[in-house]
């Protein structure tokens, strides 16, 4: 039996008329069925009480608003791998699926705003007629940054690239790669599928990673996958499946390894 790898991952004016669309449908997909009606009843009930609450406040305080708002509606416990689902029904985020949140949002309003991401985290910037915003989703008490100096120290912190360090017996993988781009808001489904796949592996369920991470692909192909490619392979050929299940996984990957090396 193979050993378990811990794999850790670790954004102008408003529109009139505030309504979650061009992001909210993909991530809606990453959730369970069952989760779907109320994910986006509460995400709509929330921007409407919002959009209520606007009134006369410039956009760099109605950002701050709706920052707060977030966290003390949504982002009550973190937990390192965190649904998009478990922020409406566990209240539960990580830094991924509380920006992702936070993107429906500020889209909503029509902010101009970027995603990046880094081998570890994900953060967003915001562009507003006060200036830029760095808003650091798991960071309640902090993480409304608009001091440029202090934007630019966050920014060279993320850019380290340190894997992030939680509690327990388990061995953490570090990508061999130094990322730091932007992410379109749309492909952040991509990376919760990503992010499940993880998961699955990380439980045991090797061909559910698999399926999880060709999914992933199929929205966003993350700098990642080759690298966790490479390790699913491994894992299904030290595994006890059936031969002709663990040759149907490998050759369904084995492009993605394939691809890399051509790139290089």
């Amino acid at each position: 039996m193979y050993r378990l790898v811990a794999v850790v991952i670790l954004v102008v004016g408003m529109a009139s008329g505030a309504v979650a669309q061009s992001i909210l449908p993909g991530l809606i997909q990453t959730t369970p069925q069952a989760d779907r009606d109320k994910v986006s009843t509460e995400i709509n009930q929330f921007i409407t009480r919002l959009n209520n609450k606007r009134t006369t406040l410039n956009d760099q305080a109605f950002l701050q608003l709706i920052f707060s708002e977030t966290h003390r509606r949504f982002l009550k416990t973190y937990k390192p791998y965190a649904q998009f689902a478990d922020v409406f029904q566990k209240a539960q985020y990580d830094c991924l699926s509380a920006t992702s949140l936070l993107a429906v949002v500020l889209d909503a309003f029509g902010f101009d705003f970027t995603v990046v991401e880094t081998n570890y985290h994900i953060f967003i910037s915001v562009q507003t007629t006060n200036g830029q915003v760095l808003l650091e989703s798991t960071d309640r008490q902090n993480g409304f940054v608009t001091n440029a100096l202090a934007i630019e120290q966050r920014i060279s912190t993320y850019q380290q690239n340190k894997p992030v360090a939680y509690a327990g017996n388990k061995v953490y993988y570090e990508f061999d790669l130094n990322l730091y781009q932007v992410v379109q808001p749309q492909q952040l489904a991509g990376l919760l599928l990503f992010n499940q796949a993880i998961v699955a592996f990380n439980e045991g369920d090797v061909p559910e990673s698999a399926r999880k991470l060709k999914a992933a692909v199929r929205i966003y192909d993350s700098p990642r996958t080759n690298e966790f490619a490479a390790i699913l392979i491994t894992a299904i050929v030290n595994s006890q499946m059936p031969q002709e299940e663990k040759v149907d996984l490998i050759r369904s990957l084995y492009g993605y390894i394939n691809r890399s090396v051509a790139a290089r």
